[in-house]
């Protein structure tokens, strides 16, 4: 704000500073601009007052959010101890402000108080004295390049400032590009040249807080973080005799930018006497302001607590946290935060899709949310073709919100595939607030922002389809805020996926991956009847076949052309004709040499493929056996060793009834697996067999973990494969019987999950390495997946 002289007086003229406030006729107000003769008041655009647009369940609005509430927050200093109840608390005297800086002939308020919060947050953290650059941002904001079109004399929105600073656009030193406030944009002011090539700040801002306008919350944000970055009216009638005491009882809206630093409960109501009446109480909000510290309280104002213009706002923002980024990279399509999309059906997830580099990692998710309290699940979904997968995704992590405003999540070094990708934010509903995603703002009408979208950018994720947000057009155009934050790897470990948009696809892309040069023989089994092809991975192994899948009456059409390429010539049926039936059988006869395995039962069927597997390598010296109704996910555990180690699979009945069939000689028995505990597999069982090992948890994850300890006790493996356990839908191990054979011929663990590691499986996989973590399929079991990653 520049000054002058006038008559003896220091008269302020009044900057447009703060437009984003309650408007009190129609979508503009009043507020003052630089006249050098008149102080006239003049009307800009102001920012629409709770205009929404809605479209199906979702709908986008830039309504006031309700911001958060702090609450009991203690900040011990050396001058004591100070929480919200506290009479007073000032900064000053803790060494927590940095100098008063004077903004001069420019009406970018909105750039000092920004910049200020900023270095206060560093210097109350211990992170250093840091004088960073207005000029910078002043520019940055200029000709619609970010998304904002701000002159010298325009004034801004707060959010312009957290826009700055959350893509990581600055801060720059004022060392390397000084503020020049003595000339504007329009009388030849122009960029500096080093704009571009000036070096960041190392110190990235990660999390930002909308502050609810109470005064609690606003006192515990300040005791927390430094302070609060918001507004007032300023006016000269406003002004206390003293030059440094502001009360406003008029609701004339919000004209400079400030940051709120502190309070005196008891600053005398007396000494607000520059307006036509006085507040009824004591008690005054310290405030920093940026026309030089020769102005107010050495820089310093206070505000009555009674002002009806400061905080009326909904862009009262602290910087909650920053870090030293290093050579991170941040991915994003917006640069600011103007609108917030919402959803009535208790949930909404969006997601922002970028072309990564070779060899990158995922560091971090930032995103905005308004929805205190809900729960948030962070997703990497493949994009291979430019379109979000509706079906594959890869859970990252989760939690619960505890603000209001911008939060990065660190997801421990994911590793990202190259080119297109993906990163979701899913928000359930909170108590009391609607699930939300922020945006850009397409609703504004505001020349200061230029609203820019494309398509192929953003998506929102409705009936179990991503939609490209830019194809709604009552919300076009509109980017989410949502951001991903990479580095190069440096990992020992790679990530790769195995999974397509159907069952039979999966499968398919499993035997790609594993006999690359095609094969002989394949082994064919209904989608659907996992027990009866469960047992058949020895065979497979044996036979040096992948297990394809079919459905019962036809054969898939892609399962089809997959044996075409493999260029099989003998195919193996497993079940009977109620499960893959006779005229799939006729129709591959045709072409291939086609034999049946298949029993009365489920257990007949097992019987039947151990025979095989006797008749191809001779008498049976090792056998396993697991219940054949209550133990499938145990079966698909040991189906690798089953392929290895060349152990055939039997099954019992319901209730563990089990009879060695008579093609085994007990006596020839040298190792015998019992898979499950005694209620699944009674004692009984193991009095039938030789050298008898029972392995067995409590559950079928903890199983797993046995089986694993067991029969992989080294330190270092070259692959893991993680596959769905079962829970709840048992039809789900169906691709841990496609893969058994691929983890068999690599000598590999399959690790079964439904989501997070059990602590069982944790125990055991902790002390291991893998070069490689092979998710099996989609679902939550990919959580399981980046656990494994962040432990080698």
């Amino acid at each position: 704000m520049a000054n002058r002289n006038y008559k003896g007086i220091l008269v302020k003229k009044a900057i447009t500073s703060v437009l984003t406030l309650t408007i009190l006729s129609g979508s503009i107000f009043s507020v003052y601009g630089e006249d050098n003769k008149n102080l006239k008041p003049y009307f800009v655009p102001g920012k629409t007052n709770n205009q929404t647009v809605t479209s199906g369940n979702l709908s986008i609005t830039n309504k006031n959010e309700k911001g958060t509430e702090l609450r009991n927050y203690i900040k011990r200093a050396t001058t004591g101890t100070y929480t919200s109840a506290s009479t007073s608390y000032d900064p000053r005297p803790l060494n927590y402000m940095t100098s008063v800086k004077n903004q001069q002939n420019l009406g970018i308020c909105w750039a000092f108080a920004g910049i200020s919060a900023f270095e206060t947050y560093l210097l109350k953290n211990n992170m250093g004295y840091n004088d960073f650059s207005e000029e910078h941002m002043r520019w940055w904001a200029k000709g619609g390049i970010y998304n904002w079109d701000i002159s010298d004399e325009e004034g801004s929105y707060n959010d312009t400032a957290v826009g700055y600073f959350t893509s990581w656009s600055g801060p720059k030193m004022e060392k390397d590009i000084p503020y020049n406030g003595t000339v504007k944009d329009t009388e030849g002011a122009t960029k500096p040249t080093n704009f571009d090539s000036a070096p960041l700040s190392p110190y990235k801002v990660t999390d930002v807080m909308k502050v609810s306008n109470n005064a609690t919350s606003i006192k515990n944000a300040i005791l927390k973080y430094g302070s609060v970055t918001s507004g007032y009216m300023h006016s000269e009638k406003y002004i206390g005799t003293d030059r440094k005491s502001i009360y406003s009882g008029e609701s004339d809206g919000q004209n400079h930018a400030i940051d709120i630093v502190g309070w005196n409960n008891n600053y005398p109501r007396f000494n607000f006497d520059g307006y036509n009446r006085m507040p009824n109480s004591n008690g005054a909000w310290l405030v920093k302001s940026s026309w030089g510290s020769e102005e107010g309280e050495n820089g310093y104002y206070w505000i009555s607590y009674e002002d009806t213009n400061i905080m009326s706002s909904d862009d009262n923002f602290a910087i909650m946290n920053a870090r030293d980024s290093k050579n991170q990279k941040i991915y994003q399509h917006e640069y600011s935060l103007l609108a917030t999309i919402f959803s009535n059906d208790g949930q909404i997830m969006g997601a922002n899709k970028f072309k990564f580099g070779n060899n990158e990692i995922l560091k971090s998710v930032m995103f905005y949310t308004d929805t205190v309290g809900a729960k948030y699940e962070l997703y990497f979904v493949p994009s291979p073709n430019g379109v979000p997968s509706n079906t594959q995704k890869t859970f990252l992590k989760s939690g619960i919100v505890d603000h209001s405003g911008y939060t990065t999540i660190d997801i421990n070094d994911y590793k990202l595939p190259s080119g297109y990708g993906s990163i979701a934010v899913k928000i359930s509903n909170s108590s009391g607030r609607l699930p939300s995603l922020g945006a850009e703002d397409a609703l504004n009408n505001s020349s200061l922002f230029v609203p820019k979208a494309s398509l192929g950018e953003s998506y929102t994720y409705e009936n179990g389809y991503f939609v490209d947000l830019n194809t709604i057009k009552e919300f076009k155009p509109t980017n989410l805020s949502i951001k991903a934050i990479t580095d190069k790897a440096n990992l020992s470990t790679n990530t790769k996926l195995l999974s397509g948009n159907t069952r039979f696809e999966t499968a398919i892309e499993i035997a790609k991956e594993a006999f690359p040069k095609g094969s002989d023989n394949v082994i064919l089994v209904n989608s659907s009847a996992i027990a009866d092809a469960l047992t058949a991975t020895s065979l497979a192994k044996l036979k040096d076949a992948p297990i394809l899948l079919t459905g019962s009456t036809s054969l898939n059409s892609n399962t089809y052309q997959e044996i075409k390429n493999l260029n099989a010539k003998n195919i193996t049926i497993i079940g009977g004709e109620s499960s893959v039936s006779k005229s799939i059988e006729d129709e591959l006869r045709k072409t291939y040499k086609v034999d049946r395995l298949a029993g009365n039962s489920r257990i007949e069927t097992s019987e039947k493929i151990a025979d095989q597997v006797r008749s191809m390598s001779g008498d049976i010296t090792k056998v396993s056996v697991v219940n054949g109704y209550n133990g499938l996910p145990d079966a698909i555990s040991f189906s690798p060793i089953s392929g290895e180690k060349n152990i055939p699979i039997l099954l019992t009945s319901k209730n563990g009834t089990f009879s060695l069939p008579s093609f085994i000689d007990k006596s020839k028995l040298v190792e015998s697996y019992v898979l499950g505990g005694t209620s699944n597999v009674p004692i009984d069982v193991d009095r039938q067999l030789a050298g008898v090992t029972r392995l067995s948890g409590d559950t079928r994850n903890d199983t797993n973990a046995k089986i694993i300890e067991k029969f992989y006790p080294m330190a270092q493996l070259d692959n893991v494969f993680v596959a769905k356990d079962g829970y709840p839908n048992l039809d789900s191990l169906v691709d841990g019987l496609a893969v058994g054979v691929y983890a068999a011929k690599t000598k590999s663990p399959l690790v079964i999950s439904h989501g997070s590691l059990s602590s069982e499986q944790v125990r055991v996989l902790k002390s291991k390495t893998f070069k490689n973590i092979i998710q099996v399929g989609s679902g939550e079991h990919s959580q399981s997946v980046t656990e494994i990653l962040n432990m080698n």
